[in-house]
């Protein structure tokens, strides 16, 4: 602590025992001495006095005297000690010029020297107080120009408070010259909007507010701060951080050197502060943190930030608090903080913490903690010494102040205080004018002067800080003569008041404005069917305006339909006693004398002591229409479903909830049979596999899965064979499946006896073939033993022609035996890939290849599709050449699938591409290509060559539709 100076006037001896008291108060003091008050005057001109000494009768002066011309002719006067024997009355005046204290001898030492005592404590805690103040002044200061940010202070008119060295230099000025000056004066017009627009920001949201600019070329990232009252959320005023980003190289340097400097500036500060990362981990702090905290090296050399607010907490009265404040603050990492912590020992710490940021980017979190315990008992000390007279000022709501005839402040409340915030003290040491909006003050004045002369109470109303007030200025008459000395102001809040009364009117007009606005019509009629207002859609809805309705009566006009008027008079008298009712239907008969149907609610209300019915109607012709539309549309599909030639079910989970006549007959059961029946229960044994399946892929997909057969048995044990088909859909607000059957038993037997009369006659084939074939062996041999013996040369070219004609007719018979299995074989799904490897072990071809994917393809198609493999392989191998890749897959075309089949071989004439599939063309049978395309006919299957001449053969399989599948 600074020394404390103590000036004595008169024998230093005579007041040795109150300067002794100053150093057993903790203050360390330096004593100058003076004999009269002319070098008294002398002293106090050329060295600061903390504390002045002196006997009240001072000769030809005495100390109101002295004190006067003290007041008047030094700027800071010291702390004034009196002592004397006067009466009462004396010391009461001394009082009133600004003596401080009055020390009257009365006889007793102990007494006298416990009040002395008390008071100096008192003038001890206040200096030490104010060194406090100054000194984190300084440390402020000396950050605030330690950064080479540009930083200054704005008020909420935009005018410059303060200006940092950084930032003068920025804008090319000196010293004070900013003093007065608003931002627009130095800045461009485009500076100064984009400036008032952030401003703007911080002003209506009371927050940080972050940007980034350019000027000159140059960027820069700018903070702004706000400055609140502590009891208030209004902005005072705005600290502007502008950090220049143009050159990162740079800012890395600066990092670096402002990392040091950072590290002076934490030790340098009274506060204790640590800084941790994102993650947590601790990056720097100061020796004061450790200090205030007791906390061990082997602690703080963790650096985890757990383990460091694990070791506060528990030295915390309110852990939970604690824990819960940085739980949100991890959850906020955006969010500043600052609250109060109370120690189990007693002491008391501020704590203020901020997320630290480089640019925008949040990198960790500064803890800042400072001991407060001193001054919150310094605050408590001096509340309990003045509550005998601020109890009653102290304990109201309202603000409560007093001012001299000057219109300066003497006295305020606590209320009144949070109101000023930080400037409190300060308007009360320096005897500043009361704090008033512009244009207030001149006004204050008059209620001052009003009240001094009238010493009558006056009151009015004020606009302040953004709340609304009543005024009430009350005189405060000097108890010895009755003059004004000064002014008591009483501000009553009223803006609640108001609020509510401004809230009952916004109210009403929104109220009005929904009403009006609302989309369905609203009818306000009395409890006899008058009407007595109603809103813009009642004129949509009726095709009446308000003006046609008010005064005509409901029941009377025409406006309900004549079989609702009986419903509607039930509906009044229900709401006469006090019910409410609907929605009900009802027929409107509109102005235009067209019709319209409406759902219509009604509720009893009250206004201003009268019953009243409102009523809303919401439009539903369009409603009614689409449900009679639905009806009409529902029995339509009604009888098409009943007298459909196809089975028709609705299954849930595989049981029938539905079914239409013709599942009827074909499962020769009614429909109270079938309903809740398990359809898989009446499938053959042989046949479950496919109908649960279906039922699976229906379900899953959505889409119709159509063309499989499957047998089931009907009522009387007999089996159908049924074409079925099924698809998932929404039955009853619930997902089903819906099945159609097609009762194909009579085409089955049809096709089953096709299938046994080719077999007779296949078998009937095969036996004349092979006795055909026997005898063309016969005359083949024949033929040759004839030319053999034969001698005349000119029968040769005969018997040549014989031999191939016999031939011929020997391979055409044999092409016979290929045939007559075509088409005999029902068509099934056959994979691919399976298909392809047989036909490729039948031909012993090594390089032949396929596509993985059709391993998991299939085709619906003749039973010889392998056949049709076996054979292109063939042709490929005795045509190709120099044949050594043989490839299938399938591919995408004019928007249908097919299957492609490629060798390397020499390919096939442009001539001969279409001829290759005719029946007898070729360099052998003929046979091998008609055969193909015939059996791939039989589904619809189609085949044709597109491969280019001289770089191998393409043949391509189209698949129509429902033809092909993945499994």
């Amino acid at each position: 602590m600074a020394l404390t100076s103590i000036l004595t006037i008169g024998d230093p001896q005579q007041f040795s025992s109150i300067t002794r008291l100053f150093s057993e108060n903790g203050a360390k003091v330096d004593i100058f001495s003076v004999t009269d008050i002319k070098e008294s005057f002398k002293k106090l001109q050329t060295t600061h006095i903390d504390v002045l000494i002196s006997d009240f009768d001072l000769g030809p002066q005495n100390g109101i005297d002295f004190i006067t011309r003290l007041k008047k002719q030094i700027q800071s006067s010291p702390i004034s000690i009196f002592t004397g024997d006067q009466g009462p009355a004396i010391a009461k005046e001394a009082l009133k010029a600004g003596i401080d204290y009055y020390f009257q001898k009365n006889g007793d030492p102990d007494l006298e020297k416990a009040q002395l005592n008390t008071f100096i404590k008192q003038v001890v805690k206040w200096k030490q107080a104010e060194e406090a103040h100054q000194y984190a002044e300084t440390n402020f200061h000396t950050i605030v120009e330690a950064t080479e940010d540009s930083i200054y202070m704005i008020d909420r008119h935009y005018r410059y408070l303060y200006i940092n060295t950084p930032h003068l230099k920025r804008l090319g000025i000196f010293g004070e010259e900013y003093e007065s000056k608003m931002y627009r004066d130095l800045h461009s017009e485009e500076e100064n909007k984009r400036f008032i627009n952030s401003m703007s920001q911080v002003l209506t949201h009371s927050n940080f507010y972050l940007e980034e600019y350019e000027k000159e070329g140059r960027y820069y990232y700018r903070k702004f701060i706000p400055i609140k009252y502590q009891s208030s959320s209004q902005v005072l005023a705005v600290t502007v951080v502008s950090t220049d980003i143009t050159d990162r190289v740079r800012l890395e340097d600066e990092v670096s050197r402002s990392a040091s400097l950072t590290t002076a500036t934490l030790e340098s500060t009274s506060d204790g502060i640590f800084v941790v990362d994102r993650a947590g981990k601790v990056i720097n702090y100061n020796q004061k943190f450790l200090d205030m905290w007791y906390i061990p090296e082997t602690v703080i050399e963790e650096k985890d930030e757990e383990v460091i607010l694990a070791y506060l907490e528990d030295q915390l009265e309110d852990r939970n608090s604690f824990i819960e404040r940085v739980n949100w603050l991890r959850n906020n990492p955006d969010k500043d903080a600052f609250d109060v912590l109370e120690f189990r020992d007693g002491r008391i710490f501020e704590r203020l913490t901020l997320p630290q940021r480089i640019g925008g980017t949040i990198i960790g979190r500064v803890w800042s903690f400072r001991d407060v315990t001193q001054q919150r008992s310094t605050l408590s000390a001096l509340q309990v010494t003045q509550a005998n007279y601020r109890s009653v000022v102290e304990s109201t709501g309202d603000s409560i102040y007093m001012v001299d005839l000057d219109s300066c402040y003497i006295f305020m409340n606590t209320y009144h205080r949070k109101k000023l915030g930080d400037l409190a003290d300060k308007y009360l040491e320096q005897r500043m004018r009361v704090m008033l909006p512009p244009g207030e003050d001149k006004r204050f004045d008059e209620a001052v002067k009003r009240v001094s002369s009238s010493r009558k109470m006056f009151m009015d109303e004020i606009h302040w800080f953004g709340r609304d007030y009543i005024r009430r200025f009350s005189p405060v008459r000097d108890d010895d003569d009755g003059e004004v000395r000064a002014i008591t102001v009483v501000l009553t809040d009223i803006s609640e008041r108001k609020a509510a009364e401004q809230e009952i009117r916004n109210s009403e007009e929104r109220l009005k404005i929904l009403f009006d606005h609302a989309p369905e019509a609203y009818f306000l009629t009395d409890i006899k069917g008058t009407f007595v207002d109603s809103n813009r859609a009642v004129t949509e809805l009726t095709g009446f305006t308000k003006d046609d309705l008010h005064g005509r009566n409901i029941f009377t006009m025409g406006l309900i339909a004549s079989m609702h008027i009986t419903k509607t008079a039930v509906l009044f008298a229900r709401n006469a006693l006090g019910k409410a009712t609907g929605p009900e239907e009802m027929k409107i008969h509109r102005k235009d004398g067209s019709t319209v149907y409406a759902e219509v609610v009604t509720y009893p209300i009250k206004i201003q002591d009268q019953s009243l019915v409102m009523t809303i109607a919401r439009d539903i012709t369009l409603r009614k229409e689409a449900e009679e539309a639905l009806k009409e549309r529902e029995e339509q599909y009604r009888l098409l479903v009943n007298n459909a030639n196809e089975i028709v079910l609705v299954l849930r989970s595989g049981t029938i909830i539905f079914s239409n006549p013709k599942a009827s007959s074909v499962f020769k059961r009614n429909r109270e049979e079938l309903a809740g029946h398990d359809l898989a229960s009446w499938v053959h044994a042989d046949d479950t596999g496919v109908i649960q399946n279906l039922i699976a892929e229906a379900a899953a997909s959505g889409a119709i899965h159509a063309g499989n057969v499957i047998r089931v048995y009907d009522n009387s044990g007999e089996v159908r064979w049924l074409e079925i088909g099924m698809v998932g859909i929404t039955w009853k607000e619930g997902p089903a499946l819906l099945f159609l059957g097609n009762d194909v038993t009579d085409r089955k037997i049809a096709q089953d006896a096709l299938v046994q009369s080719n077999k007779k006659l296949n078998l009937l084939s095969s036996i004349t073939r092979h006795d055909v074939l026997n005898q063309i062996t016969i005359l083949l041999a024949y033929l040759d033993l004839l030319r053999k013996k034969n001698a005349d040369q000119n029968l040769v070219p005969f018997i040549e022609k014989q031999a191939e004609a016999t031939q011929a007719i020997r391979s055409q018979i044999v092409f016979t035996k290929e045939y007559q299995d075509v088409g005999v074989k029902a068509p099934q799904w056959q994979n691919v890939g399976e298909k392809i490897r047989t036909a490729k072990e039948l031909r012993k071809c090594e390089y032949v290849g396929w596509d993985e994917s059709l391993d998991r393809f299939e085709i619906f198609a003749d039973p010889l599709l392998e056949k049709v493999f076996s054979n292109l392989i063939s042709n490929s191998l005795m045509h190709g050449e120099r044949v050594d890749r043989i490839f299938f897959s399938v591919v995408q075309k004019d928007g249908g699938v097919v299957l492609v089949y490629e060798d390397n071989g020499i390919g096939i004439p442009a001539n001969e591409k279409k001829k290759i599939f005719e029946h007898g063309y070729g360099k052998n049978t003929g046979f091998g290509l008609f055969l193909s395309r015939e059996i791939l006919a039989i589904t619809g299957l189609s085949i044709t060559e597109t491969g280019t001449p001289g770089s191998g053969a393409r043949f391509e399989v189209q698949l129509p539709a429902n033809t092909f599948r993945y499994i």
